[in-house]
């Protein structure tokens, strides 16, 4: 439709005669209806915003069924929570009618769906629902069915950091690790939904004051615990009928293919009911294989399913993988060149690929067969397209030391060349760019606070610097300005970035980098540091957040969890403080706040696996020396703030403290 100007309006109106209320409605009537066709053609745009990471629907995971015929996906949807792991929907897609439709429920009070599976043959696919009391449940949908129906009964033992919960042995049979009955549940499934229930009971009983409100631990006489964990049930599909097999702590549950056998890691005797010094002497070697014996324990069973008697161990065979096509020589077609490789067919040349684009997300089904080659099976977040996105480059420097380096710098949406603007600098040690662009610039990376794009649409630049790897904390700590300092200085020098208006943000690790590199320069104009530590001694020594109170499991489990990493794991310190003080001083952030001249904000969650007494030590320590500090703690929050409530409070803090700790300027938009 051709757009009229006022000469043209004119001339209608004077052809037809309108009287003047007429006239002005005709008018405003021809101008508004081009501009909205034009408005739809080209959407208006705008910038990113805290609640946009609420909207992004993300795909998890892709299962085909063996026999090619379906997929099952699993589709984030909005949610209250940010990377949630049970905030999904299943969706089926049908591969012979290119056809996608959900198959878990709509309706009810689930938080979401997650780790869909399917039985040996295809005819039948089991995943879990989850609600608000954090009761996991058990659907079985059936080829041939429209829905996908609740195996009722029990509350499945299911996490987030633990292995398989259900097995199916044979199509008819479902094997499931359940609760059982009163029993004390944990695992971090049950700490995320229920935000830590086991201090507000506590804290319940310590106010009614009639019940003694005491947990008591003990060190050197390892009794086992007994108390009511899991048992492991059998179901027939085909009658209802159920059998229980085992019960214990058990965990990681494998079916043979033949569904004669089951296989499982139980705790025996598992922590507390083992020295610590055993998961030591399993970390010299392979300090993974230490972990998981904390996790799982050191037994593996093997039991019959039909009589439930156990057999060797050693007698169980791992089954052979079946060919994939893609030994074929003709392989799926990607849709576009810049697509993903999702998940390919076990049974038929095809596969899924996926891409996040300017215009939202799209899932392909792709074949070598049909033409054209691959339909597009779902397309969404196309509100996508109204966001206006920052211009990402690449910075070649040097180190301190003159290693070559690369560093990538994301512009603000509205950036005029030759103009100088404050900066935010994300640091992260270990992390080493290339010339790729990164994946944390994208709008669909689900980072919490310190998402490049959303402080890029507040005015600011966004620099991410290399930082090479160190040996331990230690040696870490005094190596943080090395790959930072000369990229600001590289930003600095192309007439980017302001030097006075320079702030450094960081999250866990990065947290850990942010307050060792204000005690290692100064400069920087602001700090945020979240989810980091300060002092290595204390940490060694302080509980895991969700550990404290058993919400996760036993506070042993997870400070041998912690011994063995700070002693044998990524951190690299060689043993106990007691036995190496030196290094963990060295390491300590803390002990050189005298040299902080950056006004920092730490923000921690009281749940977070980094406890949060970390933060209220660099807090104390600026605050005997009044210096400028803002300590924000959320409530039930884990290692991220992910939370609605507390993310979008947060997002307005960040923008606040920035606005006041770097020199106001028309640039920032706040």
């Amino acid at each position: 439709m051709a757009q009229l100007n006022s000469t043209d309006v004119c001339a209608v109106a004077a052809h037809c005669r309108l009287n003047k209320v007429s006239i002005a409605v005709f008018i405003c009537f021809t101008a508004l209806l081009p501009l909205s066709i034009v408005a739809q053609r080209e959407p208006k745009q705008r910038m990113f915003r805290p609640e946009d990471l609420f909207r992004v629907r993300q795909i998890n995971t892709a299962v085909w069924s063996p026999n090619g015929s379906y997929v099952a996906i699993e589709l984030t949807k909005p949610d209250e929570f940010l990377g949630s792991d049970f905030s999904n929907e299943i969706l089926l897609l049908d591969v012979k009618r290119q056809l996608i439709s959900p198959v878990s429920p709509s309706g009810g009070s689930y938080l979401g769906f997650f780790d869909p599976m399917w039985s040996p043959t295809g005819s039948r696919l089991a995943f879990f629902s989850v609600d608000a009391n954090a009761v996991v449940r058990a659907w079985i949908w059936t080829t041939g069915k429209k829905e996908a129906s609740p195996l009722g009964g029990f509350d499945v033992r299911a996490g987030f950091f633990d292995d398989a919960a259900i097995a199916w042995a044979g199509d008819d049979h479902l094997a499931l690790l359940a609760w059982d009955l009163g029993a004390k549940k944990n695992g971090d499934l049950y700490r995320e939904i229920l935000r830590g229930p086991n201090a507000a009971q506590d804290w319940k009983r310590a106010v009614d004051g009639r019940l003694p409100s005491v947990s008591v631990l003990e060190s050197g006489r390892y009794t086992r615990r007994v108390e009511p964990s899991a048992r492991l049930v059998i179901v027939d599909l085909r009658t209802n009928l159920t059998r229980t097999l085992r019960q214990g702590p058990m965990h990681n549950l494998i079916a043979s293919k033949d569904g004669r056998f089951l296989k499982f890691n139980q705790e025996e005797p598992g922590v507390p009911g083992q020295t610590v010094s055993s998961y030591f002497a399993l970390a010299k070697p392979d300090v993974d294989a230490a972990y998981t014996a904390v996790t799982r324990g050191t037994v593996v069973h093997v039991i019959e399913i039909s009589t439930g008697t156990e057999i060797s161990a050693s007698s169980w065979r791992a089954d052979e993988p079946s060919q994939s096509p893609s030994s074929s020589d003709k392989q799926p077609v990607s849709p576009i060149p810049n697509a993903k490789w999702l998940a390919e067919s076990p049974a038929v040349h095809a596969a899924l690929y996926t891409s996040n684009a300017n215009d939202g997300s799209h899932l392909w089904l792709c074949s070598h067969d049909p033409k054209p080659p691959c339909k597009e099976v779902w397309h969404g977040n196309e509100w996508m397209q109204q966001i206006k996105v920052g211009k990402a480059e690449s910075i070649s420097y040097e180190s301190l030391d003159g290693t070559p380096l690369t560093a990538w710098l994301l512009l603000p949406p509205d950036y005029s060349a030759a103009t100088r603007v404050p900066m935010i600098t994300i640091v992260y040690p270990g992390v080493m760019y290339d010339r790729n662009e990164p994946s944390d610039f994208s709008l669909y990376q689900s980072g919490f606070w310190e998402h490049p794009q959303l402080f890029a649409a507040l005015g600011y630049a966004v620099l991410l610097p290399s930082m090479p790897p160190a040996n331990n904390q230690a040696e870490k700590l005094k190596n943080l300005p090395s790959g930072v300092v000369p990229a600001l200085d590289a930003v600095i020098e192309r007439g980017i970035a302001d030097p006075k208006r320079i702030a450094v943000a960081g999250q866990s690790d990065g947290g850990f980098a942010t307050l060792g590199l204000i005690t290692e320069t100064s400069r920087f104009s602001s700090a945020i540091e979240s989810a980091g530590f300060a002092d290595l001694l204390s940490l060694y020594g302080t509980f895991y957040g969700q550990y404290r109170y058993g919400d996760a499991g036993s506070p042993e489990k997870g400070q041998v969890l912690r011994m063995l990493q700070m002693e044998n794991g990524s951190d690299g310190l060689g043993g106990p403080p007691w036995a190496n003080a030196d290094l963990y001083r060295a390491g300590s952030a803390v002990l050189s706040s005298d040299k902080v001249k950056t006004p920092v904000m730490l923000i921690h969650g009281d749940l977070d696996f980094i406890p949060i007494q970390q933060a209220e030590e660099f807090f104390t320590a600026l605050l005997r020396q009044d210096k400028r500090a803002q300590f924000v703690r959320y409530k039930g929050e884990w290692h991220t703030i992910s939370n609605r409530a507390n993310v979008l409070d947060l997002w307005t803090r960040v923008a606040a403290w920035l606005s006041t700790t770097m020199t106001t300027n028309t640039d920032i938009k706040h």
